[in-house]
C-alpha cells in the first residue's frame, strides 16, 4: 500500500493556507472562491499516487447525472478511488452531506471540505470530522483519504 508522504509543514500545505488567508483578506468566502485551493492541494497529493484530479466528475445516480467536484482518477485505470465534494464557507456540512447522499452521491471514500472543516466517509460511514485549520489535521485527513484501501483489499 502506498502512503501519502505529507508533513504540516509541506510547501504545499502553507500554501494552501496563504492562498485561504489572501482570499480571507478580499471577503472571497464563496465554494467557487475557496475551492480551487483545496483542489490545488488535492492535485499535489495526488501526484504521489499517479492519480488526476477530474474536476466536475460525472456520474449516474438513477435516471440523473451527480456531479462531484471531484475525483481522484488513476491515470492508468481511469476508476475513481475517491471523491471531493467543497462547500463554501459556514456551511451547514451536516445537512449538505445528508443532502448529497440523498441525491446517490457514493459514500465508499467521499471527502466533504471547507476551509474549517472536513468530514471523511468510507465505506458507508463517517471515519473522521476534522477542523483543519490547523496543518496537523489536515494531514491527517488527506492521509486517511489518499490511502484508503477498499475492504476487499485490506
Amino acid at each position: 500500500m502506498k502512503l501519502l508522504d505529507l508533513k504540516p509543514t509541506h510547501k504545499a500545505i502553507t500554501a494552501y493556507y496563504t492562498e485561504l488567508q489572501q482570499l480571507a483578506q478580499v471577503e472571497a468566502q464563496k465554494e467557487g472562491a475557496v475551492s480551487p485551493a483545496f483542489a490545488n492541494l488535492l492535485r499535489h497529493c495526488a501526484k504521489q499516487f499517479n492519480w488526476t484530479l477530474y474536476e466536475q466528475y460525472p456520474l449516474k445516480s438513477g435516471t440523473k447525472n451527480i456531479y462531484p467536484d471531484g475525483a481522484l482518477v488513476d491515470a492508468a485505470f481511469p476508476l475513481p478511488y475517491g471523491y471531493w465534494e467543497a462547500k463554501k464557507t459556514q456551511a451547514a456540512l451536516e445537512e449538505e452531506i445528508r443532502q448529497k447522499f440523498d441525491k446517490g452521491y457514493p459514500q465508499d471514500n467521499i471527502l466533504f471540505q471547507t476551509p474549517e472543516r472536513a468530514i471523511l466517509y468510507q465505506d458507508g460511514r463517517q471515519r473522521l470530522d476534522c477542523d483543519i485549520s490547523k496543518p496537523e489535521t489536515l494531514v491527517e485527513i488527506l492521509k486517511a483519504f489518499f490511502e484508503y484501501q477498499p475492504p476487499e483489499y485490506e
